[in-house]
């Protein structure tokens, strides 16, 4: 009797278990950053968590990626602490009277997100330059290392945004009489140092959360606070028995307005780091459904306490790290967040803020990419003149003002570099071809090609520029468009002009290789121009204008 012996397979992996460990470790690797980003934009840390718990959990049921983790972000976190700035308290954090502020700058930082969508506003991230996006990082990272000098010395909270309010604030405390306290420095020292080695060395272990833990329960066993050198977060903020108190939103016509730019510029800038976030797995996202998922979190984040949320990038590369295959991992990272905002949020306060400070630090390192930078500085005056002036912009001006400022600069350089298409002229040789013009020759037929841009700001110049061009000798002008692009209202008057100048001269102008949407609006606009359109054959029109 033959005996087949069957070989055993090992049993499949549960997708949902690989999905449920990335989340659990994202959970655990993110908290020490929500806390951190929640202080940050002047805000006590508790509502951190909430950020990172509803609208994560919602965008990850909404969106279409498996590996976006939603919730605080530190560039994000500056611009709701500009827009906050007036109404913190003396401690630097919102008081209870503020809440319904926040709650309204969440609103209107998803109503924001959802007009992009029904706008077609997706697409606006495409105009934002890349040199930029590394100028306002870097600038960015910066403030966010000035504003933890208050914590990392272990002086009183400055309430203050910006570099300025942040260094006048740390300055007063000094000549007032407040001394850098040790415990503190040490501790923001180490904590910036092992967040680095463990990044580098040991990427996969929560080196942050390791050492905020380690912190704490030094803190909590020692009965250290402000009064020993080393302040705890419930010296700044007063912690809660469960869920953080929270209200809905003011509507207060005068606080709306105010909030009506920095509530764009979250928008603006969220979007920009969900097409980052993206972008980094190597991707194509559906924007359209990932803002709309954005946008619909912090519209149910804002009656719940949370302040606007958008994609984390450091967080999300954690996820895919982690082996995260469905939205599971994302909505389960949230979920994981729950139990220590319930269940033990006292023991928040036993947080040193030094250990915050230095997590913010480190994080502030890293946004500043000098390989790039030193890329930009070397290719060209206007990479480098749009990376500097977007970083001085991001030190100087309100955040959603700096981004602007380096669209806007970048966008009237390019304009700038449009507004004198090329032109060149021929004359048709003996077989038919088009050979450069010499000099000392007079020719009777010429044609002068315009390649470029034709739109409104390079049309104004553009009859005389080429009335310049044509020799005094030529009787006809043909004016090839095969290679204009944008020709509109402002081109047909230019060369209308052209053409009333030469026939004044008993001279002919006739346009060729002109486009059939041209060709349209020449016939509307009822113009007397001589065209011939375009045709499929490279040339054909220019040849058949020279025939005619």
């Amino acid at each position: 009797m033959i005996h087949c012996n069957r070989m055993t397979s090992p049993a499949p992996q549960l997708p949902w278990r690989a999905d449920l460990l990335a989340g659990l470790t994202v959970a655990f690797v993110g908290m020490p950053q929500c806390l951190a980003y929640a202080m940050m934009a002047g805000l006590p840390p508790a509502y951190g968590l909430v950020t990172a718990a509803v609208p994560a959990f919602v965008a990850a049921l909404l969106g279409r990626s498996a590996q976006i983790v939603t919730g605080p972000t530190n560039t994000t976190g500056l611009l709701i602490l500009g827009a906050l700035a007036p109404l913190l308290a003396h401690h630097g954090l919102i008081g209870p009277s503020g809440l319904a502020a926040v709650a309204l700058l969440t609103l209107m930082a998803g109503l924001f997100r959802l007009a992009f969508v029904l706008l077609g506003g997706a697409t606006i991230v495409r105009f934002l330059p890349e040199p930029v996006l590394v100028g306002f990082t870097a600038g960015a990272g910066l403030l966010i290392a000035v504003m933890q000098l208050d914590e990392a010395l272990g002086l009183p909270g400055v309430a203050g945004a910006g570099l300025w309010g942040e260094i006048l604030g740390v300055q007063k405390h000094l000549q007032s009489g407040h001394a850098p306290a040790w415990p503190a420095l040490l501790l923001t020292t180490f904590t910036v140092g092992a967040t680095l080695a463990g990044k580098r060395y040991l990427p996969r272990m929560p080196m942050a959360l390791m050492v905020l833990v380690g912190a704490t329960l030094l803190a909590w066993a020692a009965g250290l606070n402000a009064s020993t050198g080393l302040a705890l977060v419930a010296d700044r903020s007063t912690l809660p028995d469960s869920w953080p108190p929270f209200a809905l939103p003011s509507l207060d016509l005068e606080l709306i307005r105010r909030f009506l730019f920095p509530a764009l510029g979250i928008s603006l800038l969220g979007t920009l780091e969900l097409l980052v976030t993206a972008r980094a797995r190597g991707e194509q996202p559906d924007m359209r459904r990932e803002i709309t998922a954005q946008g619909v979190a912090n519209l149910v984040g804002c009656v719940v306490g949370a302040f606007p949320a958008s994609a984390s990038l450091t967080r999300s590369v954690l996820l895919r790290l982690s082996g995260a295959r469905s939205r599971l991992a994302a909505a389960s990272a949230a979920l994981w967040v729950l139990p220590v905002l319930l269940l033990i949020p006292h023991a928040l306060g036993f947080i040193p803020l030094a250990s915050l400070a230095g997590i913010l630090l480190a994080t502030a390192l890293g946004m500043v990419d000098l390989q790039r930078i030193r890329r930009m500085w070397h290719a060209s005056r206007e990479t480098r003149v749009l990376v500097t002036s977007t970083f001085l912009s991001t030190l100087v001006l309100p955040l959603e003002w700096a981004i602007i400022t380096g669209t806007g600069l970048a966008m009237l350089w390019y304009l700038s570099g449009t507004l004198h298409p090329r032109l060149t002229i021929y004359i048709a040789g003996e077989a038919g071809t088009l050979e450069a013009l010499e000099e000392h020759v007079e020719p009777a037929l010429v044609v002068v090609e315009i390649s470029g841009n034709v739109h409104f700001a390079a049309s104004v110049g553009l009859a005389g520029e080429i009335n310049t061009l044509i020799p005094k000798s030529a009787r006809r002008v043909v004016v090839d468009m095969s290679h204009a692009h944008q020709a509109r209202f402002g081109c047909l008057e230019a060369l209308e002009s052209l053409h009333t100048r030469l026939e004044g001269e008993g001279r002919e102008l006739r346009l060729a290789g002109v486009s059939k949407s041209f060709c349209t609006f020449v016939e509307k606009a009822r113009s007397n121009l001589h065209i011939t359109p375009a045709t499929e054959q490279p040339g054909a029109s220019v040849q058949q204008a020279l025939r005619d």
